[in-house]
């Protein structure tokens, strides 16, 4: 069987991580009053990447299995810099296990 690594990207956290590391000039709860103000849905997603180069997206809001091509935005840069990320520790594993 496959090994799997989680993560969960919610998306509220992706832009207020974002903001707080680009902005010199505003304060954290400056930050939380924008965000809170742009009465905006955020995404909340699980995803379950293999070792076989298989993933599972699972919307946390509804429990529906997402495609990554339905990926979009944030969350679709968030999945390719995992993925990304995922097959370098893969290749650098098997450089050792193998040099």
């Amino acid at each position: 069987m496959s090994r799997s690594h989680n993560f969960r990207f919610i998306e509220r956290d992706y832009w207020y991580n974002k903001a707080l590391c680009n902005s010199d000039s505003l304060l954290p709860t400056q930050i939380e009053e924008l965000i809170d103000e742009a009465a905006h849905s955020y995404i909340d997603y699980t995803f379950k990447f293999y070792d076989d180069g298989s993933v599972t997206i699972i919307d946390n809001d509804t429990n529906n299995q997402i495609k990554p091509r339905e990926l979009t935005g944030a969350v679709y840069d968030f999945y390719v810099r995992k993925r990304i990320h995922l097959i370098k520790a893969n290749l650098q594993e098997k450089i050792l296990q193998y040099a």
